[in-house]
């Protein structure tokens, strides 16, 4: 599967993901990847949200806590049905579970 839909949530130190949070990414790696450095790098590097609903945005993450996650959809009309869910793992790194 090529594009992905997602819902991020940084941890407790955010709110929960509004359906307008809607984001497109070009892949899995690419989820995968985003995930990892808001979770490293938000405090320095802007990350690129690509929000469905409404402007794209370059954005900092401070403060992402350790349960961050992306929530991952395989159509954007099908928010009750999530495909995969990516995580951090123990060591850092990105996990992916099939929900």
């Amino acid at each position: 599967m090529g594009r992905w839909f997602g819902l991020w949530y940084g941890g407790n130190g955010y709110s929960p993901p509004e359906p307008d949070d809607l984001e497109e990414f070009s892949s899995l790696a690419d989820a995968r990847a985003k995930l990892a450095d808001r979770y490293r790098h938000g405090y320095s590097y802007r990350s690129r949200f690509a929000f469905i609903s409404r402007e794209p945005a370059d954005v900092l993450t401070p403060c992402v806590g350790d349960d961050c996650a992306i929530t991952l959809y395989g159509s954007r009309d099908a928010l009750d049905y999530p495909d995969r869910r990516l995580f951090l793992g123990p060591h850092g790194g990105v996990r992916s579970e099939h929900c």
